[in-house]
């Protein structure tokens, strides 16, 4: 009903063949006369995906959709879009819903840019966890040269990601704002400004992440900083980053322009603050819990950059932090997890330091 100079109008019950109107769902509203049957109880906020699907299917579980993008294009707000394990060649973006989407494993569940722009456009309150994010190629002459593998609006949250492989000029592997990013392998991207990321305004969070093997041809191999921004770097591993530039000093972690507040605590990196830049004004919290050791990676040669056994990085994190074994929170984006209950170990000449 509405009131209009005190006289209150009702809307009829019927629309104007007779028919029953039904009452609204809880759904976006509908363009048109006739509102659809369609009820918030039936509506299904889960969207399956997978290489055997089809985008002519239903999209639950037994009958899932072919790829990613078409099934956010059918999301509304607050959905899950679930994805099998499988390569997706495809460059998606969020269109501005706040969803999620949740891969079945990082390791084998892979979007694939095809070097054809950009891998993934997230807009803002967004959710994206457990894929392997690899050549996405956004340099020159795009008009939003920003984020290779992910660009990021604000209020959004990154988890179990590998980032590879991909290009652009600001951020190769990432271009965050106001997000978190937590448990993510980083490694060989490439960008003009912050081969790994590129932070740009507003609080964010680095949480038990690699960033290992990127290059950059200015400042940041690792992290270029831009903006008014408040950056914590936590229980991360950043070492093996290369600026191949000539013309500017090496840089892991390089505050390019604007008001910086940055603190990096129970983090190892390789040549410790001297490879952090910060311009005069800002302000560097440096912990007492850093180190700069030899990660003592398995195998970096084949791409393992779970710990050994032997590692320094094991149990030192923040001791309010856990391992799912039980243990202190290792450094690192992948945990070293024992299943050896008690405080006795065993050592001898036909040992290995990988399992311990």
């Amino acid at each position: 009903s509405v009131t209009i100079d005190g006289i209150t109008y009702e809307a009829p019950d019927t629309d104007i063949l007779g028919n029953d109107r039904p009452s609204p769902s809880g759904t976006s509203p509908d363009i048109g006369a006739y509102e659809s049957s369609e009820s918030a109880a039936d509506y299904n906020p889960h969207k399956y995906v997978a290489t055997s699907g089809s985008n002519s299917n239903s999209g639950v579980l037994t009958d899932p959709f072919l790829t990613i993008q078409y099934a956010i294009d059918q999301a509304q707000d607050d959905d899950i879009i679930h994805v099998a394990a499988g390569t997706y060649m495809e460059n998606i973006d969020y269109s501005g819903k706040e969803i999620s989407i949740i891969g079945e494993d990082r390791e084998t569940t892979i979007i694939d840019g095809n070097q054809a722009g950009r891998v993934v456009k997230a807009g803002n309150n967004t959710h994206l966890a457990n894929f392997t994010i690899r050549n996405g190629n956004n340099g020159p002459p795009n008009e939003e040269p920003f984020g290779g593998g992910i660009k990021s609006g604000s209020g959004n949250t990154f988890e179990n990601l590998i980032i590879s492989g991909n290009v652009a000029s600001h951020g190769g592997g990432i271009f965050i704002n106001e997000s978190i990013l937590k448990n993510c392998l980083i490694m060989n991207n490439q960008a003009g400004f912050g081969g790994g990321i590129m932070i740009y305004g507003g609080n964010n969070n680095i949480i038990n992440c690699t960033i290992i093997d990127n290059t950059v041809d200015n400042n940041g191999s690792a992290i270029s900083i831009q903006g008014d921004t408040d950056a914590i770097i936590t229980n991360s591993i950043i070492t093996n980053n290369e600026t191949v530039g000539s013309q500017h000093q090496i840089y892991y972690l390089d505050q390019h322009e604007g008001d910086l507040s940055m603190t990096v605590s129970y983090t190892m990196i390789d040549s410790l603050s001297s490879s952090i830049n910060v311009s005069d004004g800002d302000t560097l919290t440096w912990s007492w819990s850093n180190i700069k050791d030899d990660p003592m990676f398995v195998d970096t040669a084949n791409g393992d950059y779970h710990l050994l056994a032997s590692s320094h990085l094991i149990n030192a994190g923040h001791p309010d932090s856990t391992d799912s074994d039980g243990t202190i929170a290792d450094i690192g984006a992948y945990p070293y997890l024992i299943d050896n209950t008690e405080p006795v170990w065993y050592i001898n000449t036909a040992g290995n330091d990988t399992t311990g």
